[in-house]
């Protein structure tokens, strides 16, 4: 089993480096494997693999040990503390979850490993900081407005680092960063599911060079 040596808790940005995450959903593995490594060589950075792809802890250690960890590779969609221990033991450098559950924060702090929770309100945000969250993910942030709405949250609770997820599109990644977000995460837009079913991965690699070339044009705030 492949054991990551890290021993404390990454920065955030060591994980992002190109505050960009690619999240992967597919019922396939092995498709979403190959779609990973082609974010990844065209430019993502990072990639969350939720906790409902199969064999997602398995995916992680492939990806780490294919690439030579170069790359963060985190676990997303967690529920489950228990799910923190797992993460650690495949190497992941993160871990991502839907809401606000400060027993994911407990336990990412005794595996010594980034924690992210999800909030929507400001008072979401305010209690997933207390709960642990080095990173608040604003989930889902194209419903509520897209950049709009974290310019609105900018005022009161400017401080706050913050990843956006939930339909964010390619277009909007500039926006997104000119306001200081730290991480942009990106599923569908990445990962269409029409290319993941077809084994396209053209299709993703020029999705990955478009989203990472929108990025690499905000300077880093």
């Amino acid at each position: 089993m492949y054991q990551c040596n890290v021993s404390s808790v990454r920065s955030i940005p060591e994980v992002f480096p190109t505050r960009l995450c690619g999240v992967l959903r597919t019922d396939n593995a092995e498709v979403g494997f190959q779609a990973c490594l082609a974010a990844l060589e065209a430019g993502i950075g990072t990639i969350e693999i939720t906790k409902t792809v199969p064999s997602c802890f398995e995916l992680i250690r492939g990806l780490i040990a294919t690439t030579g960890n170069r790359y963060p590779i985190g676990v997303g969609t967690v529920w489950d503390p228990g799910a923190v221990k797992e993460a650690k033991q495949a190497g992941a450098s993160f871990v991502v979850t839907p809401v606000v559950l400060p027993e994911v924060g407990q336990a990412c702090r005794e595996h010594d490993i980034l924690c992210i929770l999800g909030a929507l309100t400001p008072t979401e945000i305010y209690h997933a900081r207390l709960g642990g969250a080095a990173l608040v993910k604003v989930f889902p942030i194209a419903p509520v407005g897209g950049p709009r709405y974290v310019e609105a949250l900018a005022g009161p609770m400017g401080g706050v680092p913050l990843w956006v997820s939930g339909g964010v599109a390619i277009e909007d990644i500039g926006a997104y960063l000119a306001l200081g977000v730290k991480a942009v995460g990106l599923t569908a837009a990445l990962f269409p599911p029409e290319a993941l079913a077809n084994g396209n991965m053209e299709v993703v690699r020029q999705n990955a060079a478009r989203a990472a070339q929108a990025a690499a044009a905000v300077p880093a705030t």
